[in-house]
């Protein structure tokens, strides 16, 4: 009887031990599965992945087809943590849109920061397209005037100066220098093709007339 009573024990204390190793093997399967999982998302953030970066600053209006997207933007390897929402990771996205504000060097380039052309026409009710020479001008403007600014054209009253809104919200399609080529980047245009609502046309016309128009350059 003694010795059953042993051998129960015995037994006992066995599968005691086998139900801890278990138990352990467990814990230690969880440990290592938690480190591995870790270990995966650390390596994750330093991942590289391709995007396109600005390689020189990119003048807001400018439009993006492929003979200049490779002088605007490069293609470039970094780490994926660094990625923000919206990365631009194919050139072919951006042909025949603008920045939306200037873009510096070495920039991140998203879709957030493009406009079509079209999205901004959308927003007039009758778009007619314009020009004027900067002879026209009876005022200075303040700064260079470059595709894709959004201006506001003033009259000056002849006896007392004080400027009447003939157009808001104008926008420049391109700038010319003398020799009638597209102004680029910092150039200083002579001539600007501008879109304006068709009712504004007939006060802009009198304005460039009247040798008294001016603009005033919206910012943002």
């Amino acid at each position: 009887m003694k010795m059953n009573k042993n051998k129960k024990t015995h037994n006992k204390e066995k599968g005691k031990g086998y139900g801890l190793f278990a138990a352990a093997f467990v814990v230690a399967a969880g440990v290592f599965a938690v480190m591995t999982y870790m270990q995966k998302q650390a390596l994750s953030d330093y991942e590289k992945k391709d995007i396109y970066v600005a390689q020189t600053s990119i003048p807001r209006g400018v439009v993006i087809d492929e003979t200049n997207a490779g002088k605007y933007m490069e293609l470039k390897s970094v780490d994926a943590g660094c990625i923000p929402n919206g990365a631009v990771t194919d050139e072919k996205k951006l042909e025949g849109l603008s920045p939306v504000y200037g873009i510096s060097e070495g920039t991140l380039l998203t879709d957030s920061m493009f406009i079509a052309r079209d999205d901004i026409l959308n927003t007039m009710e009758e778009p007619v397209l314009a020009g004027f020479r900067a002879d026209d001008l009876s005022r200075a403007v303040s700064g260079v005037l470059r595709a894709g600014d959004v201006i506001d054209i003033y009259s000056a009253e002849p006896d007392t100066g004080k400027g009447i809104l003939l157009c808001k919200n104008a926008y420049v399609e391109k700038g010319y220098d003398s020799s009638g080529n597209e102004a680029m980047g910092d150039a200083a245009a002579v001539m600007f093709n501008i879109y304006l609502e068709y009712s504004e046309v007939e006060r802009f016309y009198e304005g460039i007339k009247n040798g008294s128009i001016y603009v005033v350059r919206r910012c943002g």
